[in-house]
C-alpha cells in the first residue's frame, strides 16, 4: 500500500526550513541560489522570510538560563534533517518558553509588525497604538510583568496603553525607554537614536553597561533626548511635530548637517545616499519635504549645496564640488 502524497507546504513553513537552513551554516552556494530565487518570486516569500528571521532574533536575544537549550539545537542540528531540525526548535523553544513565562522571564506573547513602503497603523495586544514610518519592523513581547518592544533602524510614533502594573519598555538600538502610558516618536538607528515626547512623560537611558556611559533622563512633552554609541546624551525643548511630521508624509530638517540629514532621506529612498568624505558631511541643509517626492531633493542638491552626485545600482554617492 503506498503513502498519500504530503500536503504541499504553506508559504510560513518553507519560510521557516529556509531560516533553520540559512542559520544553521550548511547550505551550499546551490542553497543560496535557490533560496534568492525562492525569496524574490513573490512579495509574500520575503515577507514571511523576514517574519521567520524575527522570530529567530527573539530567540538569540533569550536570556542565558536558556543556554542549555540552544547549545541543545546546536547539537541537534549535526544529525537531524532539515525537517525535523525545524520541528525540534519549536519543541525546545516551546518548553523553554512555559517554564520562563513562570518566572517572568520568557514573553507569553510574541508578535512582530511590519511597514514596508508605506506608513502603517498597528494595535499592539496590550491595546496601544502605534504608527511605524516606512522600512520599519517592530516586535513586541508580552511579559507577565512588563510590554517589552524591540525596534532597529525604523521610526514609530506611541500612543501607549496605560497600564502602571506592566511597564512598556522599548528596546532601540542605543537607549531603553520606559513609560506606563504616554505619546512619543522614536527614530532609531546604529549611529543614533532619539526619542521625542509629545504627551505625558518617559524615562530613556543608554543600553551601554557602563555605568558612567549609562545616562539617562525623564523626558516630559516638548522635550527630546540623543543617543549615539559615541556621544554624550544630548537633550533639547523641540517641537514634537517636528519630529513627528512623518506622519503626515514630511520631513523636517532643521538645519542640520549632511551626516545627520542623510539616515532620515534614506528611509524613503530605494538607492541611499553615501558621503564620499566627512567634509562632505558638515554641509548643512534644512527645508520642509514631501515623503513621496524625495529623489527631487536628491537631484537638486548639486543646485542647492557645492555637492556633485556620482550614481551606482547600490548608492548615490555624494561628493565635495
Amino acid at each position: 500500500m503506498t503513502n498519500p502524497p504530503s500536503p504541499p507546504k504553506s508559504t510560513e513553513e518553507i519560510a521557516a526550513d529556509w531560516c533553520v537552513l540559512l542559520h544553521f551554516g550548511e547550505c551550499t552556494d546551490a542553497d543560496r541560489a535557490a533560496f534568492q530565487r525562492w525569496h524574490d518570486a513573490d512579495p509574500s516569500h520575503a515577507l514571511e522570510y523576514t517574519k521567520m528571521c524575527r522570530i529567530w532574533q527573539v530567540s538569540e536575544q533569550l536570556p542565558a538560563s536558556v543556554d542549555v537549550e540552544r547549545n541543545a539545537r546546536s547539537r541537534w542540528s549535526q544529525r537531524l534533517p532539515l525537517m525535523a531540525r525545524a520541528a525540534v526548535l519549536v519543541v525546545a523553544l516551546g518548553a523553554a518558553w512555559g517554564i520562563g513565562w513562570s518566572a517572568g522571564m520568557l514573553p507569553g506573547s510574541v508578535r512582530y509588525f511590519m511597514a514596508q513602503d508605506v506608513r502603517r497603523e498597528v494595535l499592539l495586544p496590550d491595546q496601544s497604538q502605534v504608527q511605524l514610518n516606512q522600512r520599519t519592523g517592530l516586535v513586541y513581547l508580552g511579559f507577565r510583568d512588563q510590554r517589552q518592544v524591540l525596534l532597529r533602524n525604523g521610526e514609530a510614533y506611541f500612543d501607549v496603553h496605560h497600564d502602571p502594573e506592566q511597564p512598556f519598555v522599548i528596546r532601540a538600538d542605543n537607549a531603553s525607554i520606559r513609560v506606563t502610558g504616554t505619546h512619543f516618536n522614536v527614530w532609531t538607528g546604529p549611529e543614533l537614536t532619539t526619542v521625542t515626547v509629545t504627551q505625558g512623560s518617559v524615562l530613556a537611558a543608554r543600553n551601554d553597561a557602563s555605568n558612567d556611559n549609562n545616562q539617562g533622563a525623564v523626558l516630559t512633552a516638548g522635550m527630546q533626548a540623543a543617543f549615539g554609541p559615541d556621544r554624550m546624551l544630548q537633550l533639547a525643548r523641540i517641537d514634537p511635530s517636528r519630529a513627528a511630521a512623518w506622519r503626515n508624509g514630511k520631513l523636517m530638517l532643521d538645519d542640520v548637517s549632511l551626516r545627520e540629514a542623510l539616515p532620515l532621506i534614506n528611509r524613503y529612498l530605494d538607492v541611499p545616499l553615501k558621503l564620499a568624505s566627512s567634509d562632505v558631511g558638515d554641509l548643512r541643509i534644512g527645508g520642509t519635504y514631501d515623503t513621496a517626492e524625495l529623489q527631487q531633493l536628491v537631484s537638486a542638491l548639486p543646485k542647492i549645496l557645492p555637492v556633485k552626485l556620482r550614481h551606482s545600482d547600490q548608492a548615490t554617492l555624494l561628493l565635495r564640488r
